[in-house]
């Protein structure tokens, strides 16, 4: 059906003895290389122990275009499964030996999207990536349990210039950049600007770092669930707490993307002392006792992890003082123990 070419029968000379059909020329068994422009053909599978199968197909007429070549430069991810770890490895050779075929891609796509029994194997590769001359690729055994799937939503500190112009070849994340242009232009802010401006001030405003990872978000959850992937839990830091609120539905693009915008239009406006935070390694409930009143306790980290915050001048002194405390605390533990083993 690929070729036009229906293959040769080796070493066969004359019908069996009985076979009318192959005697009086109604059927004929082909024994030199034949063309063969398409249609319906029988496949008949007899085995040795009894297992006995029938399939009629057709052949496909489509002509591919341009080879089903794509037709961006965006790279392709190509999942397999398979019996034994040489078959995934066989499998992704032969992938990524060829140039890329959107059409079998998709196929691929389409065949393994549901667990296959026996399976035991699974692997990826990813073609077409201009960015890279080496391919990426992994395979591991597979023990059939379905690990969760989070979404992590970073907050500030995890901008860079330029971080959104590669995600805007994806139609779905670019139409999720472009809502919240809509809702942000009326006042005054570009976020496409923001998001593929590779100069590196753009961040120095805070706004644009509100805004900016929050579009980004937006997209990504938008870009993710659009191919089916659902997460089991979300967590999310600082902004990225807005990136929570989207991806379980409580709050709409808008209100997201509005949210990041008041927040960085109010550290803008809002006029603020000069202040500093410090992480320390004490709990809320033994910190706060001890911090000064102009000193808060900004962050519960953890049961032994606090970050404080406050003026910088008050900060400086009470993380000094928190530094003798630690020196001290720990020459006596030190202290104790040389006395215990002495005795």
């Amino acid at each position: 059906m690929e070729t036009g070419l229906i293959p040769p029968n080796l070493h066969y000379n004359r019908p069996r003895e009985g076979l009318k059909a192959l005697e009086d020329g109604r059927l004929k068994v082909v024994t030199e290389l034949t063309p063969w422009n398409g249609g319906y053909v029988g496949i008949n599978s007899f085995g040795f122990g009894g297992a006995n199968c029938h399939i009629i197909l057709k052949s496909y007429t489509k002509n591919k275009i341009n080879n089903a070549a794509p037709t961006d430069d965006l790279p392709r991810l190509v999942t397999v499964s398979g019996r034994t770890e040489e078959s995934i490895k066989v499998f992704l050779d032969d992938i990524e030996k060829h140039p890329v075929d959107t059409e079998y891609i998709r196929l691929l796509h389409d065949i393994y999207s549901d667990d296959i029994q026996g399976h035991l194997y699974r692997g990826f590769t990813i073609v077409g990536s201009k960015t890279s001359e080496r391919s990426i690729r992994e395979t591991e055994n597979y023990l059939g349990a379905a690990r969760p799937i989070w979404f992590v939503f970073s907050g500030m500190g995890s901008q860079w210039p330029g971080m959104g112009a590669d995600l805007m070849k994806f139609p779905v994340f670019a139409e999720a950049i472009k809502k919240c242009d809509a809702i942000l232009r009326p006042r005054g802010v570009d976020i496409i600007n923001i998001l593929t401006n590779k100069d590196k001030t753009i961040f120095d405003n805070i706004l644009h770092s509100f805004v900016g990872i929050a579009a980004v978000q937006i997209g990504l959850v938008d870009l993710i669930t659009s191919i089916g992937i659902v997460p089991d839990n979300i967590i999310g830091h600082s902004v990225g707490e807005l990136g929570c609120a989207y991806a379980d539905g409580c709050f709409t693009a808008e209100q997201m993307i509005l949210s990041a915008y008041s927040r960085g239009l109010a550290s803008i406006e809002t006029k603020v002392i000069y202040g500093s935070m410090a992480a320390v390694g004490l709990g809320y409930d033994d910190v706060k006792d001890m911090c000064p009143s102009d000193i808060e306790v900004a962050c519960h980290n953890s049961a032994d992890s606090s970050t404080i915050s406050g003026p910088a001048d008050s900060m400086k002194e009470f993380v000094a003082e928190l530094q003798v405390y630690f020196c001290l605390f720990f020459f006596l533990i030190n202290l104790y123990f040389k006395l215990l083993f002495i005795n």
